[in-house]
């Protein structure tokens, strides 16, 4: 069976981090993210919720466009962390969705 859905799992800043990848998936959850709109377990909404925050500290709030406090190990840590919630992301949505990690950077 080939997936229903295309979603991308991308952390953006002060916010969101799954996202509709293609028409289908975007006619039938609209715009936005659409984390809250999806079968997910409490312990992977606080996980996607945990891993937003750590993800906007990598930014230099006070100028954007200059390098953020993260050290390559910073940046490191945080990928092994969400390469482990996209698992348990895929696991829970199951067949009818492929989801895709789109790495920091």
């Amino acid at each position: 069976m080939s997936p229903q859905y295309r979603l991308n799992l991308m952390f953006e800043w002060g916010g969101g981090c799954l996202w509709c990848a293609d028409q289908p998936t975007l006619h039938r959850f609209d715009g936005g993210p659409v984390e809250e709109s999806l079968p997910l377990s409490p312990g992977t909404m606080r996980r996607l919720q945990e891993l937003t925050a750590w993800h906007d500290l990598a930014l230099n709030w006070d100028y954007p466009p200059d390098p953020g406090p993260w050290q390559p190990a910073d940046y490191a840590k945080f990928e092994i962390a969400a390469q482990e919630v996209l698992q348990t992301i895929r696991q829970e949505l199951g067949p009818t969705f492929e989801v895709e990690y789109v790495p920091l950077g």
